[in-house]
């Protein structure tokens, strides 16, 4: 008789979860252990930084952008060591507000978008040495017709398309920006390649790209619509404009976040205020959309989600309400489900992995 020994690959893996820290609620970045079979978490440690609302990972290093309005915004750097995290350094930003901070692949420069201020920082950054100095930043201008929400420029994210360029919303003057990374005497620069005007007043916030297609989902903030753009030679056209709400919603929304699955098959997004919900799109042949689902995040205040590795689960963190709320995926009909299982976390903005 022969007995075949059957390796067990180690289901566990590690969840961090960036936060605000006002009130006292929380110390700054939870670490968590996640059972990627059964979406069992538990709490690892939690790392004190002032509100790190958004965080990126290369390997053992991770970035927090620091959302602060009294001086001291920041990008932190943090050395993965086991189950918690060691402070390394940290530099100021040149705006206020600094919301999102975009990883280069390779590991050797960061971008943090400034909402108050209309800037974007650059800074070089090493594996071991975490952040190496600041070496530029891009100013923006423009404004929108609203005036209470788009009085100047209010940079939201930057992310990098399938062509390795950078792509810039701006809520306050309803622009994206795309630009090519470029290196001047040895420090990284953007150099501007086009700009995509988004519906007045809609608010651009955040952005994904279809992984085979030439497309780009946005969605709008302000509006609660993704739009749809395909690039047809060298410029981005707009080939839908579609609401990510339920028919018949009549209260106000605050479109926070947008992925595509692995796959190119399904997008989805979140909405917060009145809405507090995440859609899900089934991506047609041409990669338009077309909404199969409208479901409740069980929680107020739905700002950023992630996928969780294999994508068998979507996790919400609940901004308001306090939680991480985690859905079962179904990967043939894109369609979500309650898991049943909750994170508790202090005004939880980012996760990853």
């Amino acid at each position: 008789m022969t007995v075949v020994v059957t390796e067990i690959k180690a289901q566990k893996i590690p969840l961090y979860v960036g936060t605000y820290t006002e009130n006292e609620g929380s110390k700054g970045i939870y670490t968590f252990s996640f059972d990627t079979e059964t979406a069992d978490v538990t709490l690892l440690s939690e790392t004190e930084t002032p509100s790190p609302s958004f965080i990126a990972r290369k390997n053992e290093l991770l970035l927090a952008v620091n959302e602060l309005t009294d001086g001291n915004q920041s990008i932190s750097a943090f050395q993965i060591e086991g189950d918690k995290l060691k402070f390394i350094n940290k530099l100021p930003t040149t705006g206020s507000a600094s919301c999102h901070v975009l990883l280069d692949p390779k590991g050797k420069y960061a971008i943090v978008s400034n909402y108050l201020g209309g800037t974007l920082d650059i800074y070089g950054i090493d594996s071991q040495k975490g952040l190496l100095g600041h070496e530029g930043n891009v100013k923006f201008e423009g404004s929108g017709p609203n005036k209470k929400r788009q009085d100047a420029p209010h940079i939201h994210s930057t992310f990098f398309g399938k062509d390795n360029h950078v792509y810039v919303s701006d809520l306050g003057s309803d622009q994206i920006y795309e630009f090519q990374v470029q290196k001047k005497e040895g420090k990284h620069a953007l150099n501007l390649a086009s700009i995509i005007k988004t519906p007045a007043g809609a608010g651009p916030r955040h952005l994904a790209f279809h992984p085979k297609k030439k497309i780009i989902y946005a969605i709008m903030e302000m509006t609660a619509d993704v739009l749809v753009y395909e690039k047809e030679n060298d410029t981005w056209v707009e080939k839908q404009r579609l609401n990510m709400n339920a028919e018949g919603f009549s209260g106000n929304s605050g479109a926070a976040d947008i992925k595509v699955s692995k796959d190119g098959r399904f997008v989805y997004a979140t909405d917060r205020v009145d809405a507090n919900s995440i859609a899900s799109f089934k991506v047609l042949r041409d990669g338009t959309l077309e909404k199969i689902q409208v479901q409740s995040v069980l929680g107020k205040g739905p700002r950023n989600f992630n996928f969780s590795p294999d994508e068998k689960f979507v996790l919400v963190g609940n901004q308001i309400s306090n939680e991480v709320v985690i859905f079962k995926r179904d990967k043939k009909t894109g369609l979500l489900t309650d898991s049943g299982k909750r994170i508790n976390a202090f005004k939880p903005v980012c996760l990853i992995f």
